[in-house]
């Protein structure tokens, strides 16, 4: 066992003596894999971190009002759930994939032109952003027809403009007496000029400029982008984003927030405007009922000369007030769900948004009206970017579909509700007005009249108040679906070159490279001897 250790020591030695011998080979690796380390360290550009953090709002309705002095309406309102707003809910998981989109980053890219690129001369792979000096514009259609890279090698010496094009391997060149000048090509006209501050340039320009589709450039970006939730119990979203040049870090964390903020406000808009023609046809035709139902009653106190009829009838009316405000609620509520049948059963309403007016619990997140309104947005959604052919939009088709038998569902599981509801109140009040014997058929026949009338006019403020809830959120008081909570900045210590990758790496290459080297030599030279001993 002893000689087996003291042989093993041995061999260790032969090994540390074997490579000490050949120390002019690590030192020579050493200072070679020193080169790429020092150019790695001088040449990649200096980067830095920039983060921004933005809490996703809930949407809830902006006003919460009580009363508002309305009287018996007040508790028709209530049961509707007008009195004030219940959230939505925020599904975190939507809105990082809405923040990483290829359409919402392609109309940041847009928006600051990163679409076109401009490259630092003499400089490796140097992407300018605002200190290049020369821009390329073009129109937006133009860009979107852009399906493939245009690159543009641009030499500019004095009063002579040559520029190369290159698309898809072949070339083709162009040359004129000075900027700005027009390019012509099968993609669309682009105009090349001078940017700001360098009308007058001090020295000849030569420079490349790639004009690449904004699309490609937004799914770069995406793989880059880092959107994160903060934890799982919050609504902060965390962004994140490397670059060497800080302005177009914090540019483009700043411009796909702001574009995040008009998305959401376009589609709340779109939903409030269907809304608002829903609400406001609705009025019109309230309205009218009102006024049929108050010439009614006033032709009916005419005709029967009732002027002293509330005086007559206050006793009794006292004693059914309380059943007859529920018999008001109650059909009030079946007259807004018949609206809303009739809505939803409309062939033209097929893929609109169908406005929440039934119970609170209803409206909440998770209900058979919650999940196909969603649908309905998402199929509008997917169609901004897609015909009605594509398979993703047959699928939500068939999804809305089904979501809709449960619509029907709910609307009449709603109505079935309020008929036994009302059946049975209408009971209690027959067995009140058989002691009510004595009253005339002509004031039974006027409150029969009154009651018409406070149904039509709990429903009108109804109508009312979601109009201006709904206008309100839509035209007014619009809150931003992202809360800036830390605007885009620059985190102190740049992220790029590390010093302590490169110092690895000579560490590595400096062991590896003359280990594996001496060692090769080593095997060779034994197979050498062992070859010429067999041939002995």
């Amino acid at each position: 066992m002893d000689e087996l250790k003291d042989k093993e020591v041995i061999s260790l030695k032969h090994i540390i003596v074997y490579y000490l011998h050949h120390w002019k080979v690590f030192a020579v690796t050493f200072v070679i894999s020193l080169i790429p380390a020092i150019l790695y360290l001088m040449l990649y550009p200096k980067t830095y971190e920039i983060v921004s953090d933005i809490q996703i709002q809930d949407d809830k309705n902006l006003l919460s009002s009580g009363s508002m002095g309305l009287g018996e309406a007040a508790g028709i309102m209530k049961s509707f759930g007008l009195g004030g707003g219940s959230g939505s809910g925020v599904n975190i998981d939507d809105e990082l994939s809405v923040l990483q989109s290829n359409d919402l980053l392609n109309r940041t890219v847009l928006d600051l032109g990163l679409n076109v690129e401009y490259y630092k001369p003499y400089a490796w792979h140097y992407q300018l952003y605002e200190t290049s000096p020369l821009l390329v514009l073009a129109t937006p259609a133009t860009f979107a027809n852009v399906n493939e890279d245009i690159t543009l090698n641009v030499v500019v010496r004095d009063t002579n403009v040559k520029i190369t094009v290159e698309v898809a391997k072949k070339k083709k060149e162009f040359k004129f007496t000075s900027l700005p000048a027009t390019l012509v090509l099968e993609q669309g006209t682009f105009n090349i000029h001078y940017a700001e501050g360098f009308e007058s340039p001090t020295s000849d320009i030569d420079m490349e400029v790639i004009i690449r589709p904004s699309r490609w450039v937004a799914e770069e970006i995406s793989d880059k982008l880092v959107v994160e939730e903060n934890s799982k119990t919050s609504n902060i979203i965390e962004l994140g984003w490397r670059d060497y040049e800080k302005k177009r870090g914090v540019d483009l964390l700043t411009t796909l927030i702001a574009n995040y903020n008009n998305r959401a406000d376009l589609i709340k808009q779109e939903e409030g405007e269907k809304a608002l023609l829903f609400l406001n046809n609705r009025i019109d035709s309230v309205i009218m009922d009102l006024g049929d139902i108050e010439q009614k009653i006033s032709i009916y106190k005419i005709k029967n000369k009732l002027t002293d009829l509330e005086y007559d009838i206050q006793f009794y009316s006292e004693q059914m007030k309380e059943l007859q405000s529920k018999i008001i609620e109650v059909e009030a509520q079946s007259h807004v769900i018949e609206m809303m049948d009739a809505y939803v059963k409309n062939p033209a309403n097929q893929y609109n948004v169908v406005p929440t007016l039934l119970s609170a619990q209803e409206g909440e997140k998770g209900s058979a009206l919650t999940l196909y309104n969603e649908a309905l947005i998402e199929r509008a959604r997917l169609l901004q970017n897609s015909s009605e052919n594509n398979p993703l939009i047959e699928a939500m088709e068939d999804r809305i579909k089904q979501l809709r038998s449960g619509v029907f569902l709910t609307i009449s599981n709603a109505k079935k509700g309020l008929l036994l509801t009302l059946d049975d109140l209408k009971n209690k009040e027959k067995v009140i007005y058989e002691k009510m014997a004595s009253v005339p058929d002509q004031e039974r026949q006027y409150i029969d009249y009154k009651r018409q009338q406070e149904i039509l006019q709990g429903v009108y403020l109804i109508l009312l108040q979601k109009r201006e809830e709904v206008a309100l959120s839509t035209h007014g008081l619009v809150k931003s679906k992202a809360l800036v909570i830390d605007s885009a900045y620059i985190k102190k210590l740049p992220v790029g070159p590390r010093k302590l990758f490169a110092v690895i790496g000579v560490f590595i290459f400096t062991l590896i490279i003359p280990i594996g080297y001496l060692y090769g030599k080593e095997q060779l030279m034994d197979l050498i001897k062992a070859y010429k001993a067999s041939k002995s």
